[in-house]
């Protein structure tokens, strides 16, 4: 009688046991994980719970736990779960975007996600605590690092410009198209450009941007010539900018300015100066 009461008191600390294993657990759970973020996409056709990574410099620091849609129905809405030792990335200023393939005459990148499936890179930011972001499909920056400027051109037609194609000054490639869409109300094509900050000086508030025709003619019978661009914007296009000689102040990010189909006459003679 005395054995078997002895060993049903030992087979009542196995439950003990159990619970306080399961507590200990627990706690290391919830002290290894990080904070849970919510990003913004226009599209999530890509990103898959569970298997999304988010990655800085190739190292995981989060992966996506749910996608449902916004809303307001605009947008495609993630809920993602951050490392712990990645909480730097619940920063305001944090840039998130989908890497996606892409093939230019530029670059190759995003090859990787054919293979492993797409992931979302991530850059940390320094401003404060935050658990609300906007994400971009796919990024046009060789040094993703890169700090940059965002402007938005509109224009009434759309001839040779598209997603990808190089933003010119005095022939030099300084910024990016990164988005090319048509208005809410159907009226304009805007376009949306990237400059990084070391150009962004260049962009002034009375600067004037237009598209660049790889091709250029003008026949006539004693007045005729044939101008040929670069390779890069004779096979994809391009715009280009100029700004009068007096140059007006330097445009904020975001501003939004008007695409011309050509360049203006007098542009020849503007030689600003620029700091």
């Amino acid at each position: 009688m005395i054995k078997s009461l002895s060993a049903t008191w030992y087979f009542w600390l196995f439950p003990f046991f159990a619970i306080g294993i399961s507590g200990y657990l627990l706690y290391e759970y919830l002290e290894t994980r990080g904070p849970e973020i919510k990003i913004r996409f226009e599209e999530g056709s890509r990103i898959r719970p569970d298997k999304t990574e988010i990655r800085f410099r190739g190292v995981r620091v989060g992966v996506v736990t749910a996608v449902r849609i916004s809303h307001d129905k605009k947008d495609v809405e993630i809920i993602a779960r951050l490392e712990k030792h990645a909480s730097d990335f619940a920063n305001e200023g944090t840039k998130f975007w989908l890497e996606t393939p892409r093939v230019s005459f530029e670059e190759i990148r995003g090859l990787d996600t054919l293979v492993e499936g797409s992931y979302i890179s991530a850059v940390p930011g320094s401003g404060g605590k935050t658990e609300n972001f906007e994400g971009r499909i796919g990024t046009d920056l060789k040094n993703p690092l890169e700090e940059t400027a965002m402007f938005k051109l509109e224009a009434l037609r759309l001839d040779s410009v598209s997603d990808g194609d190089t933003l010119f000054y005095r022939g030099m490639n300084v910024g990016t198209v990164t988005k090319v869409t048509l208005s809410k109300t159907g009226q304009t094509i805007n376009v949306q450009i990237r400059v990084p900050w070391e150009y962004a000086r260049l962009i002034r508030t009375n600067t004037v941007f237009w598209r660049k025709a790889g091709f250029q003619a003008k026949l006539g019978l004693f007045n005729s010539f044939v101008k040929m661009n670069s390779v890069d914007a004779l096979l994809r296009g391009g715009i280009e900018f100029a700004t009068p000689t007096n140059a007006g102040a330097k445009a904020k990010a975001g501003t939004t300015f008007v695409l011309l189909g050509d360049a203006p006459k007098e542009m020849e003679k503007w030689n600003p100066v620029l700091q």
